[in-house]
Order: C-alpha cells, then structure tokens, then sequence
C-alpha cells in the first residue's frame, strides 16, 4: 500500500504543477470578487504557493516554504494590508484549491486510503504556508514595535538631554545674581529692625526670592547634576511637611479646602530643598484637580516600611483617564490650558535622583500620587538623565 502511495504521488504532485497557473488565476479573481480591501497580490508570488503545495508531496520543502512566505509577508506587509485581509486571502485560496482540484480526484481512480493520505498531506502543507505566514508576519511586526520605541526613547532621552542643558545654563546664569540679590535683602533687613513695616516688605521679598530659587530647583533636576549643589542630608520628614504646609496654607483657606494629614515621624536622607519642591507640586495640582468640587478635600500620608518611606498625596477630584495617567510623566505633557507640562516630569527627575518613584492612580472617587523613597544616609549615585 505505501509504494502504491508513493507512485501516485508523484503522479498526482505533476498534475498539481500542471493545473497551478489555473488555480492561481481562479484564486486571484476570488480575491477581487469577495475581498472589501482589493488585495492584488503579483502572480509569480501567487502562483509559487500551488508550486510549493505540489513539491511538498514528494520532496522536503520547508526552507522553500519558509523563503517563500517571508517574500510574501514582507510584500504584504509594504502594502499595509491589514492583518485580517492577509489571513483571509490565505482563507480564499484553501477553498479554491479544493474546488478546483477535487473534481479532477474524482477522474484519477485513487483509492480512499490514497484520497485520505492526499487531502492529510495537503492539508498539512497548507497550515505550514499559513503558520510561516503569521509567524514572519508578526516578526516583523514586532521588529517595527521595537523600532519605534527605540525611536521614541531617543527622542525622549534627547528632549531631556536639551532640558538639562538650557537649566545647568539657566542655573549658572541666575545663581550669582541671586545670591547677590540674597545677600543685599539680608543686610538691608539687619540695617532695618526697627521698621516693621519695612521688614515686611523684606519677608515677602524673601519668600518670593525662595519660591525663585525652589522653581530653579526644580528645573535644574533635569540636569546631570545634584539639585542645584545642594548638600544631600538627613531631614525629620515631619518637619519638612510642616514647612511645605506654610507655604500652601493661603491657597488651602482661600479655596475652602479641607486639609487632611496624617505623617508618621521618619528620619530621611534627602535634597531637602528638591524633595520640597516634589510635594509642593503635588499638593498645588491637587489644589487644582478640586477647583470644581462642592466638598473639597486633600489628604496627605507618609508612612515607613523596610527601610521605605511612602508619600501619598490625594485628592477627591475628578478622575484622571488611564491613557492621560501613562503620559503625566513625560516632559511637555499637560491638560491644563495654560500648563507648562514640566512640574510632574520635574517631580520624577528629583524622585529618581533619590533612587525612588513616584506613580499615579485614578479612579472615580479619588486620584493619588505615591511616592517611594529609600531611608538611607548614603549619598545616591548620579544618574544620567533618562
């Protein structure tokens, strides 16, 4: 039984070769007929497939098979044929070969074990063809994905490479006048104790003159450098939250916002200064996320746990969508009409230069920011920028 096999076969892959140009043109008009996206697929490719399907009955044609579906994936693929179009011309051909085929079974007298063998065979080659298809198909998918988020982390990399560059140029440039500025506002306040008025003054100058120096901070976190020269130590986190919440109170009473805190006393070793300007940012965006609330609430908790402190800063405002959530991060990015989109990428810049992160999650009843931080009296190493 299986020399009689064999011989018909070959018998049958010679018919097969012979009737391919047939086949191909039927299936090509089919396409046309039934497919809504035109798929025009060259006929030197189209016809090879039935070529293939041929050999395979008689000879090892899996690197042919492979090659084969390789040129026509990438070709498909250069037209930009959906996915489900290329499967489906795949689709179209399975049933035209049988339809043209069968009819010709009937006239060559094999026997129904030959018939069973010939249809497993065939069968078998048709899945492989559509295997390699899908398998090249989505290698090169894949390699395109690949692509184009090394073509995005390079922009990325790039923008903050630029950032880092115009703020080590802006910080070199403001530093000197300012403490300048600085030094003169202390004499003048010494020359002047006895005029209260005029002291005054000098304090609102002063608080205006560390907001200054806080946003250049700040800014200066996209540089390779520590947060503007400052010196990198131990800080009672209950007391930075203290000097944070003198600085935002006047927005709290005059917005009518209900403030909550719950901070656990923790030693933390930080940028003082960068570290302020984290929460600051977040506590004036919260503000801000509430601004169309009737009950209007912020809450703040910092809590430690091996050998980490957990920030956590929320507010019931409206929820923020997911695809936004994923883009907070990036530089440049922002909802707010007159929003600059730097203040949270500013706030992962100083959080991952303490080796910690910081992560957003929304829902309808509240929206929280948490950030991670490691306890330890060890300076962080510097990191590029990212």
């Amino acid at each position: 039984m299986v020399e009689t096999v064999t011989l018909n076969l070959f018998n049958v892959s010679r018919k097969i070769l012979d009737m391919a140009p047939s086949i191909t043109t039927v299936w090509m008009q089919e396409i046309v007929r039934s497919m809504e996206i035109p798929v025009t697929i060259p006929r030197d490719f189209a016809e090879k497939r039935t070529v293939l399907l041929a050999r395979y009955l008689v000879e090892n044609v899996d690197h042919d098979m492979q090659a084969w579906s390789l040129d026509m994936g990438e070709w498909l693929r250069s037209q930009e044929f959906p996915f489900s179009s290329i499967l489906r011309t795949y689709q179209i051909y399975r049933n035209v070969f049988w339809r043209v085929l069968q009819p010709e079974l009937h006239q060559w007298s094999l026997s129904p074990s030959d018939m069973l063998y010939l249809e497993t065979q065939l069968g078998k080659a048709m899945d492989e063809s559509v295997f390699w298809a899908v398998y090249h198909f989505e290698q090169m998918m894949n390699e395109e994905l690949v692509q184009k988020e090394e073509t995005i982390s390079y922009l990325h990399n790039d923008k903050l490479t630029m950032l880092g560059k115009i703020a080590a140029n802006m910080a070199h440039e403001l530093r000197n006048p300012l403490c300048a500025i600085e030094g003169f506002l202390k004499l003048i306040g010494e020359s002047t104790k006895e005029q209260a008025k005029l002291q005054s003054y000098i304090q609102v100058v002063m608080h205006e003159f560390e907001n200054l120096h806080r946003q250049l901070t700040g800014f200066l976190s996209f540089s390779k450098k520590p947060i503007l020269d400052e010196i990198f130590k131990t800080v009672q986190v209950e007391n930075l939250f203290e000097e944070v919440e003198l600085l935002i109170t006047p927005r709290l009473l005059g917005e009518n916002i209900r403030f909550e805190k719950l901070i656990h006393p923790c030693s933390l070793a930080c940028y003082e200064e960068g570290l302020k300007q984290v929460i600051v940012n977040l506590l004036n965006n919260a503000i801000d996320a509430v601004q169309h609330r009737p009950d209007k609430c912020i809450s703040v908790i910092a809590t430690s746990s091996d050998g980490w402190l957990y920030l956590s800063v929320e507010n019931n405002g409206e929820m923020i969508p997911a695809e936004i959530v994923e883009s907070l991060f990036q530089p440049f990015f922002t909802t707010k009409q007159n929003g600059t989109g730097i203040g949270l990428s500013i706030c992962k810049n100083i959080i991952e230069k303490h080796n910690g992160t910081i992560h957003c999650d929304s829902n309808e009843k509240r929206t929280r920011f948490v950030v991670s931080l490691p306890i330890t009296t060890a300076e962080p190493t510097e990191q590029s920028v990212s």
